[in-house]
């Protein structure tokens, strides 16, 4: 995983402007957030902006080779490296997935990938699977589970009843369609405008969901 744009090319101005670069020797949250907020609300439209912390400035132009500055400084550690060790402790104590650390070969960056504990993501999924399932499945018919099963992408009324294999299209819209549509298993794809000669109809995501768990099984 690497930033969008290489530090280097940052510091040479090859890959943007340098209206949209501002360099900062030292760490200063106050003038770091005026900037921030400046680029944030593009006063000049310049489409945003970098800031560089830990390199001079003078005359617009950053000050090399960059000085960088101490962790210490940022308030990140606690200035005798036993912060990661520690978190690494409780993460493990806890049961938790090892968090996977992503940098360069420069050391410029770096970003922490923590994964949800597996008793939670358990639960999270569990709780969907209950969120959806009683809600839906009392109201499927077995016309609206073939309706389901008939239906590729976004279809016509014309095209579903032929999948089907009808042509009473007053017995479709009341056996298959309007409940399907009523169970929210599939929707229109122009819902402003029902009576559309251009309707379609897709599965919505409770439709894949169970017709998926339909074909699974």
């Amino acid at each position: 995983m690497n930033l969008p744009i290489n530090i280097n090319d940052l510091l040479a101005a090859r890959t943007v402007e340098w209206e949209r670069l501002e360099f900062k020797a030292g760490w200063n949250p106050q003038k770091v957030l005026h900037t921030m907020c400046a680029f944030a609300n593009d006063f000049h439209n310049l489409g945003g902006g970098y800031i560089i912390i830990g390199v001079g400035e003078k005359n617009g132009r950053p000050v090399l080779p960059p000085q960088g500055i101490p962790v210490k400084e940022l308030e990140m550690t606690e200035g005798r490296g036993t912060g990661i060790p520690k978190m690494l402790r409780a993460i493990q104590a806890n049961g938790s997935p090892a968090p996977v650390f992503h940098t360069d070969d420069e050391r410029t960056y770096f970003l922490v990938e923590l994964s949800i504990h597996p008793f939670f993501a358990e639960a999270l999924k569990q709780e969907l699977v209950t969120q959806v399932t009683p809600q839906v499945t009392p109201q499927v018919t077995p016309q609206v589970k073939q309706l389901l099963a008939a239906c590729r992408g976004e279809m016509s009324r014309k095209e579903l009843m032929a999948a089907l294999g009808l042509k009473d299209r007053m017995y479709f819209s009341k056996s298959y369609l309007n409940p399907a549509l009523d169970a929210r298993m599939i929707e229109m794809t122009i819902p402003e405008k029902p009576k559309s000669r251009f309707q379609k109809y897709r599965l919505t995501k409770a439709g894949r969901f169970l017709s998926n768990g339909e074909a699974n099984s």
